[in-house]
């Protein structure tokens, strides 16, 4: 990774001058794979016999190994040779799959959705402009649906006109530039809505599903910017879903 901690020739050494002082106790040895959800696994193989060889390298100097980990989401679900004592799941915590190869090892199930409400319900002409610069036109009269969450929540605005949302079981294209604090929706086809009704932005409502996955690959990154993007002011609940005995 070229990251944190010593170069891998100069982990054993590191790592004898650690155990010689007297106030401190190593806890445990790792190191981080840099290229675990590539599906070419030749350099995670490589990584992972420096690290091995780092270790042999303290047994020969009777240094006793503490508890070893290597393994990101990717790695832990690549196999049990890179779990050591322990694995340090991160993504998959959220249901998400590090890339689409490991969509074949286990059913993951996404625990994260995200929620707002509408604000307002307004009717716009044919050739209203909506939002900042206009970026988009009414080609006809449509109904407009304003939900109360915007960049400052953590929506990217550069998904502005690119989005979908899901209100009552049906799919809305959001429609014109994402502001601060409010998106806008076309909500022609869905009747009935009143403010206050729940918009999901990702997640499942039904059968319908809107994946963080579908956010990244829109905006050219990856799923983990995704979800470490919401900002505080969004509440968090926690839903405990009991399994039924």
């Amino acid at each position: 990774m070229s990251r944190l901690g010593p170069i891998w020739q100069q982990g054993a050494t590191f790592i004898e001058f650690v155990a010689r002082l007297p106030h401190l106790e190593i806890a445990s040895i790792y190191s981080h794979l840099a290229t675990a959800d590539d599906p070419d696994p030749s350099f995670m193989h490589q990584q992972q016999t420096r690290f091995q060889e780092v270790l042999s390298r303290l047994q020969t100097q009777a240094i006793p190994l503490p508890k070893l980990h290597l393994a990101n989401s990717a790695a832990t679900l690549s196999g049990p040779e890179f779990h050591y004592d322990l694995v340090r799941v991160g993504l998959a915590l959220y249901g998400l799959y590090p890339g689409p190869q490991f969509t074949e090892k286990i059913q993951l199930q996404p625990v994260m959705q995200l929620k707002a409400r509408i604000t307002q319900i307004k009717t716009l002409p044919a050739g209203s402009g909506v939002s900042y610069n206009h970026t988009f036109i009414t080609p006809k009269p449509i109904t407009l649906a304003v939900v109360g969450i915007g960049y400052a929540d953590g929506i990217p605005r550069n998904l502005s006109n690119q989005m979908q949302v899901i209100i009552r079981e049906q799919l809305a294209s959001q429609v014109g530039t994402i502001t601060m604090d409010q998106l806008m929706v076309d909500v022609s086809h869905i009747p009935d809505l009143q403010v206050g009704d729940l918009v999901t932005l990702l997640g499942q409502e039904g059968e319908t599903i809107l994946p963080v996955e579908a956010w990244a690959k829109t905006l050219g990154t990856i799923s983990y910017e995704i979800v470490c993007g919401f900002k505080h002011r969004l509440p968090r609940i926690h839903i405990n879903h009991e399994s039924e005995l």
